[in-house]
């Protein structure tokens, strides 16, 4: 169950926990699942890297909810307050998985109960000289699947830099180091989703597009042996019939990249669309692929609320929508 709903934005991998990797936010959804490289003094991007935490996030606060799929919902919060040096961060991340019917060999019911994924995150991050940042964030981690209990802790690391006209930026994450703290069924410790990711985002100077790249994956080359469907550079031996794979082949290479573009208006007003090309050749139907893999995206400030919201196109079947808000609650409080 675990790896059938949480791993829906991708196929296949080898670890539990999968649904740490559900996009976090609005934000991060439409641009295509995370904001590696992007820092905009936006808490939405903070748990996709750590690094974007600092004291410009003073009293800032976040919450998105995540219409995941049929009945399955998540939802995030999060906080950021200064310190001394730097910026301490926390936040909550849930998917609930709805509720199931409790039954006996023969069919009868006996009653219900729901399933869930719970973290808790704590944050820390700070710049250094205007430019560069670094942050981690303590993920501990609690899972309930009816007589099933399971819990992990997880660490994320991130660097980051802004050009000191802010047009440029970029970022790398260590996501996802860690250990669950419980053996399973089989006596083993499970491993976590762990992966390395970077990306990079550059405004273009006097317009309103703002153009986003990531490379996901760094740890890993042949995304392909996770997708049962991947035929890409598969060759039959003749007189073995025995089939080997290549393993380095565009296919292969493209799905580690997403990319996305913002239509920037202002201060208070921008459009996103993004495509994740892992998401589309793995997800999409082969006959008809549709929008599988594109995002969508709108933020607005209106006042002191900033509001985001996204849709994820996954299969061509359905997809998921983001909503959020953010606000920094010292403007609710600042003498006039």
């Amino acid at each position: 169950m675990v790896s059938a709903f949480s791993g829906l934005s991708q196929i296949g991998g080898n670890s539990a926990y999968s649904f740490l990797n559900i996009p976090i936010s609005a934000r991060s959804s439409s641009l295509g699942g995370s904001s590696i490289g992007f820092k905009d003094n936006d808490i939405n991007l903070v748990q996709d890297n750590p690094s974007n935490l600092d004291t410009t996030l003073h009293n800032n606060l976040s919450i998105n909810y995540i219409n995941y799929v049929s009945d399955i919902n998540a939802g995030t919060f999060y906080y950021a307050h200064r310190i001394k040096k730097g910026a301490l961060g926390v936040g909550i991340q849930f998917l609930g998985y709805g509720n199931f019917e409790k039954r006996e060999a023969n069919g009868d019911k006996t009653g219900e109960f729901k399933a869930g994924d719970y973290a808790l995150n704590i944050g820390y991050g700070r710049s250094f000289k205007s430019v560069w940042s670094a942050g981690a964030n303590i993920k501990l981690i609690y899972s309930n699947y009816y007589e099933y209990f399971s819990s992990a802790v997880a660490l994320d690391l991130g660097g980051g830099y802004k050009g000191k006209k802010g047009l440029f930026t970029a970022g790398i994450v260590l996501k996802n180091l860690g250990t669950s703290l419980r053996k399973n069924q089989a006596g083993e410790l499970e491993s976590l989703p762990f992966e390395i990711n970077m990306g990079i985002s550059q405004r273009v100077p006097n317009s309103p597009f703002r153009f986003h790249l990531q490379y996901h994956h760094l740890q890993k080359w042949d995304l392909g042996s996770d997708d049962p469907n991947y035929q890409g550079g598969v060759k039959t031996n003749v007189k073995t019939g025995e089939t080997s794979r290549k393993k380095f082949t565009v296919d292969n290479f493209m799905r580690h990249f997403i990319l996305g573009t913002d239509l920037v208006f202002g201060e208070n007003f921008f459009l996103t669309v993004a495509y994740n090309f892992r998401r589309r050749t793995e997800l999409a139907f082969s006959q008809r692929k549709g929008l599988s893999g594109f995002s969508l995206g709108a933020g607005i400030k209106i006042k002191r609320l900033r509001f985001n919201y996204s849709y994820a196109q996954y299969t061509l079947s359905g997809g998921s929508s983001h909503i959020g808000i953010s606000t920094n609650l010292s403007e609710y409080f600042t003498k006039k």
